[in-house]
């Protein structure tokens, strides 16, 4: 099949896009190593110093989704299982370039450290839709063998949520002493700015999932949500101390990470399951 451009919409991912993502990885595992196991030595091996711990512990979590997602990229032959990632990235690390120029001063100017963080949040919010708009020509968006198409008052539901939930932590990026004061654990204005485009990341694919539609389409991400919610989970014992336990949001947090992770492994194994009942015929 082609389009009117003449392109092979064969689903192909690019070699270009597979050799971002291996370096991807190599950059998020490095993150993820000084961030969830080195946490304490942020101001010797990060862009920033971070504290206190838990916001260090609880990012690296979140990057291990990233060092997911990409991995299983490289496994995969069909470019729409993984495409519905690539906007919510670039959502992700346009908020992260902002983040960091609205604290320069808090970064370590001069280091390795500084130097990647601050060239990768220079050229991915370009790079990364690049590579999303050129391997978009190939994308089949017909189901596949065992596959399924989500009903329309749940992609309409799931949407209408998500845009909801980007415009409210949007406003919470413009004003993050709204989180910073409700939060489980102290934030700093920079710690909040960058939890929340860990948010609108989340949100954003959410989003994107809901306009494509398939469970093959989401089944990488939401993977890629149950590692980083799992090395969340396993992290509560190394946080304890940083909570606040005053707090009703701490509860909530705690609870939320637990019954999503619950959750979405229903959901997934559901899917799994009924997705086997249909065929592309």
């Amino acid at each position: 099949m082609c389009n009117h451009m003449g392109t092979i919409k064969d689903d192909r991912i690019h070699t270009f896009t597979r050799i971002l993502s291996a370096s991807i990885i190599i950059v998020l595992l490095l993150a993820i190593l000084v961030l969830y196991v080195e946490t304490s030595r942020t101001d010797l091996h990060f862009a920033w110093t971070i504290q206190p711990p838990s916001s260090a512990i609880l990012i690296g979590a979140g990057y291990s989704a990233g060092a997911f997602f990409f991995a299983r990229l490289l496994g995969q032959k069909k470019w729409h299982r993984v495409q519905a990632g690539f906007l919510p990235i670039t959502a992700f690390t346009i908020f992260m370039l902002a983040a960091t120029l609205l604290h320069w001063g808090r970064f370590h100017h001069g280091t390795f450290a500084f130097y990647l963080w601050t060239t990768i949040y220079i050229v991915t919010p370009f790079l990364v839709p690049i590579i999303w708009w050129r391997n978009h020509a190939t994308e089949s968006v017909e189901l596949e063998e065992h596959d399924l198409r989500f009903s329309l008052s749940t992609r309409r539901g799931m949407g209408i949520g998500a845009a909801i939930g980007i415009l409210a932590f949007l406003a919470l990026f413009f004003r993050p002493a709204l989180l910073m004061s409700s939060a489980p654990w102290k934030l700093t204005e920079l710690t909040a700015r960058v939890f929340t485009g860990w948010s609108i990341l989340t949100l954003a694919a959410v989003l994107t999932i809901a306009l494509d539609g398939r469970w093959s389409a989401t089944r990488i991400l939401l993977e890629s949500a149950l590692v980083a919610l799992g090395l969340t989970l396993l992290s509560l014992p190394r946080i304890w101390n940083d909570l606040d336990h005053s707090k009703p949001m701490t509860y909530i947090f705690i609870a939320g990470v637990v019954i999503t992770l619950i959750v979405f492994i229903v959901i997934h194994l559901k899917l799994d399951k009924a997705s086997r009942k249909y065929t592309s015929s």
